[in-house]
């Protein structure tokens, strides 16, 4: 039998038994447990009560722009194909509907990757509309240049005002959303403090981005150029190489074509063959 309850810290063995079947066993989800546990929103767990173990999970988050956030879903390897995941997507999108109805939250949204195939026909079932679609790039920690050392980057914290920040034409190529670490949100005051906060704002030889660690570490260069990305890419390789068990990956609009092409010609790769494939929908 199968009950739903909010997740406590004591769950956490649980969690690690789900997640190591997860992405190959680089999921995120136990380096933010913690923290999903103590913050706002829903963290809900399904459980076998028989035998008192937490089998699948999911997050209920409210971002900082207003939206509700569905996020987290997992469930255990030995426990698929038996509806858990629709329990908890129901359970979720109950929460964040009535939410809606009483003014806390504008919309519902959640993203995913494209392979996430299972996700994907659940969600669109629950009358959630694919909105926007870009493409995961990343370089292999084969492909650094062996000529490249850390002294060859010179990293500083980036120090812009909010007010300047929205207006940068990165966030009106992509209508006015923030596209980083599976999540999609406006680029509230609040967000902008958050990063300010915890250092993920910085330049790296004079290019401009967002660097986030959570399995993976994800960045997006403000400059929209090859130049920029490539930047990045190699600052966060030759620093981060044996030092986390993810790599660099950031996102690139579908429609950015020449940009595209330049990042084939050097080594680049796309998680689904240069199809976009980093996918985000909302609830209509």
């Amino acid at each position: 039998m199968i009950e739903y309850r909010k997740l406590t810290h004591e769950d956490y063995n649980d969690i690690l038994d789900i997640s190591k079947d997860i992405w190959d066993g680089y999921d995120y989800l136990p380096l933010v447990f913690n923290k999903w546990v103590d913050d706002n929103g829903f963290f809900l767990g399904a459980v076998d009560v028989e035998k008192n173990k937490v089998v699948g999970v999911g997050k209920y988050t409210i971002l900082y722009d207003g939206s509700g956030w569905l996020e987290g879903l997992r469930v255990h390897k030995g426990y698929r194909g038996l509806k858990i995941a629709r329990g908890i997507s129901e359970y979720l999108l109950n929460i964040a509907k009535d939410e809606m109805v009483l003014g806390n939250i504008n919309k519902i949204g959640f993203g995913t990757h494209i392979s996430n195939v299972e996700s994907i026909n659940l969600m669109s079932k629950m009358d959630f509309k694919l909105e926007k679609k870009y493409l995961i790039v990343d370089k292999g920690y084969e492909q650094i240049d062996p000529a490249l050392k850390p002294r060859d980057f010179d990293v500083r914290s980036w120090n812009i005002g909010y007010d300047e920040f929205i207006k940068l034409p990165y966030f009106k190529k992509r209508d006015n959303l923030l596209p980083i670490a599976f999540m999609f949100q406006e680029p509230t005051i609040e967000l902008f403090n958050e990063y300010k906060r915890n250092n993920n704002l910085i330049t790296v030889n004079g290019f401009r981005g967002i660097v986030m660690l959570k399995s993976d570490i994800y960045f997006e260069c403000v400059e929209d150029t090859f130049e920029g990305i490539d930047t990045f890419m190699n600052y966060l390789l030759v620093n981060l190489k044996d030092k986390v068990e993810g790599w660099p990956i950031t996102s690139i609009p579908p429609e950015d074509h020449s940009l595209i092409e330049k990042l084939k010609e050097n080594d680049y790769r796309a998680w689904s063959d240069w199809e976009p494939d980093y996918l985000y929908y909302v609830y209509k």
